[in-house]
């Protein structure tokens, strides 16, 4: 009577609360034997646990539920016609879909819960439950860590389940978000610790038939005009070519020391200087008219006047160890990026300083390599000069703006064919001219860091390729990313102002000739020399605490030398 009274019982019962009981206490079963073989069947190791995150809409189609309210999702494995890995996820709150959703998904509940579950370990969870399941429903929250993940009963499955298994495919991967969307692109790109070195400069059309002079930095092996093809360039007898003043005309591309090298850690040669480089900044000024700015196709060009006499009176250098008085500055090339390296470092652009020796009619150069970091602050003097050749650009980008076409009934005329482009550039030019003068030190703090310097003999970095004796500066100079840019910009994007062609000759956003085998090299340190100021100070072997130039504070070269003969600085 009992058994048909609670048989009754259940009979009387909305066909929902059937399930629910029954599944209740099928399901209870099922995990105490899920618990006892995973303990036997699976390996503890963190890939097992890996393998807990799998998509749970998948299993939710493949297993049914427990309890009112809230409570833990029990799942079951259904045997499947496709060989599958089924996984359990974490503890997560999620709702189950609704009937409607359901469909749309693919997700189908379990219309009978299975009395006796697939117990082989290809479809085991990897690691059991952390504590015995309930016969009853949770009504709060579950707080421990249950392999099984909580729902909201207020989104139960309808009545009438689903028969046919899910359409989706295993997965054998876990998920690592199994409800997540996947991310979507971000229209704003992540940033680098640091920025690239060369922004994306496309490289100009060669000119059909340009004059002999003609050559550029293209260095695929069958360019006519690039490195490898420079010993062929004509070298003008006139005043086409720069440096005809001195005599150097003759293409010397072809022979040895050539020049840019790599300059690392063991010298081969002695330093024979025995104190460092003096300087006197001269009385010109960076915007007046005894500087001539120049836009050529290879590099940034500041032009110092000629002494006459005693003036003017540009700016000097006392070299030590060439037997010679003081040389004037004869001119400064920008060109990006660094022509020399430091131990393969390509720095960000080189900035050379020339000097001319009249007795032994050669070539002294000075080389500072420019750093430019994400960190890096502006560099105040430097863009006082980078502000002149800004004043050149816009003037050009002004003259072609002025007398660009434009087409009328399909035929071209030109617009304000009465204004001379070199007028309208002088004008320009002359009027800023007009503002005070600044004056400009090649050898400023912001610029000279060190007194130190790797040396050796080798040659221009274009053609005439004329002999120069090197002077490499062994601490870069710190400029901003912005004004890398700003420089790389104007030389690259330059417009003739009559023409407006571009004028630049670089490949790929490069004027910068391929390095040459080392040649024989020294690196004058403090073994060698401590500057001027900290010998009055404390001697000849310098202080206890080292000084740079004009007792600023001492920068650490990045390339420290200790190869021979030259000894280690003394740090």
């Amino acid at each position: 009577m009992r058994e048909t009274s609670l048989l009754s019982k259940i009979n009387g019962l909305p066909r929902r609360a059937k399930i629910f009981y029954v599944s209740s206490f099928a399901i209870s079963v099922a995990l105490i034997v899920f618990g006892a073989c995973v303990w036997a069947l699976t390996e503890t190791d963190s890939k097992s646990s890996k393998l807990q995150n799998s998509a749970v809409g998948n299993n939710i189609g493949q297993g049914g539920y427990t309890g009112d309210k809230t409570t833990s999702l029990h799942l079951t494995n259904r045997p499947s016609n496709r060989e599958s890995v089924p996984t359990i996820s974490p503890v997560i709150p999620i709702r189950l879909p609704s009937q409607q959703e359901s469909s749309q998904s693919g997700l189908r509940a379990s219309s009978v819960p299975s009395s006796h579950p697939t117990l082989d370990a290809s479809n085991m969870p990897s690691t059991p439950p952390t504590e015995d399941p309930s016969s009853l429903p949770s009504f709060d929250p579950s707080v421990s860590h249950s392999i099984l993940p909580s729902i909201d009963l207020s989104t139960i499955p309808s009545e009438v389940p689903s028969m046919n298994p899910s359409s989706s495919d295993p997965t054998f991967t876990p998920s690592i978000h199994p409800l997540s969307l996947p991310p979507t692109s971000s229209s704003v790109p992540s940033t680098t610790a640091a920025p690239s070195d060369v922004p994306p400069f496309a490289s100009h059309e060669e000119p059909i038939d340009p004059d002999p002079t003609y050559f550029n930095y293209n260095t695929r092996s069958d360019s006519m005009y690039g490195p490898r093809s420079w010993e062929i360039v004509t070298v003008l007898n006139s005043t086409e070519n720069y440096w005809n003043e001195f005599g150097f005309n003759e293409n010397m591309c072809g022979t040895d020391a050539q020049s840019p090298i790599d300059l690392c850690t063991e010298p081969t040669r002695l330093c024979m200087e025995d104190h460092e480089y003096r300087t006197r900044p001269g009385d010109y000024t960076i915007d007046g008219n005894l500087t001539i700015k120049q836009i050529l196709p290879n590099k940034l060009r500041v032009v110092m006047a000629r002494r006459v006499g005693d003036e003017p009176d540009p700016p000097q250098t006392d070299f030590s160890g060439i037997g010679y008085r003081s040389l004037d500055m004869l001119n400064i090339d920008i060109k990006f990026p660094s022509e020399h390296t430091l131990c393969g470092r390509i720095y960000n652009g080189e900035m050379q300083y020339f000097f001319f020796h009249p007795v032994r009619r050669v070539l002294i150069g000075i080389a500072w390599l420019f750093d430019a970091q994400e960190f890096n602050a502006t560099n105040d003097h430097m863009q006082l000069l980078i502000d002149e050749f800004q004043h050149i650009y816009d003037a050009n980008e002004d003259a072609c703006s002025y007398n660009e076409t434009s087409t009328v009934q399909n035929d071209t005329v030109a617009q304000n064919d009465n204004i001379d482009p070199r007028d309208l550039v002088e004008s320009i030019l002359f009027n800023r001219k007009l503002k005070k003068p600044k004056p400009w030190d090649p050898f400023h703090v912001d610029i000279q860091k060190t007194i130190h310097f790797f040396g050796y003999a080798g040659s221009l970095t274009e053609p005439p390729c004329t002999q120069v004796l090197w002077r490499v500066m062994d601490v870069p100079v710190k400029i901003s990313v912005d004004q890398l840019y700003q420089m790389q910009n104007i030389l690259f994007n330059n417009r003739h102002h009559e023409t407006c062609t571009y004028t630049s000759n670089h490949f790929n956003g490069r004027v910068a000739r391929p390095v040459s085998d080392t040649l024989r090299y020294y690196k004058c340190t403090r073994s060698d020399y401590v500057s001027d100021d900290e010998r009055e100070l404390c001697g000849d072997a310098g202080c206890d605490v080292p000084f740079g130039r004009d007792l600023e504070p001492y920068v650490e070269p990045p390339v420290f030398v200790s190869g021979p003969p030259t000894k280690s600085p003394v740090y």
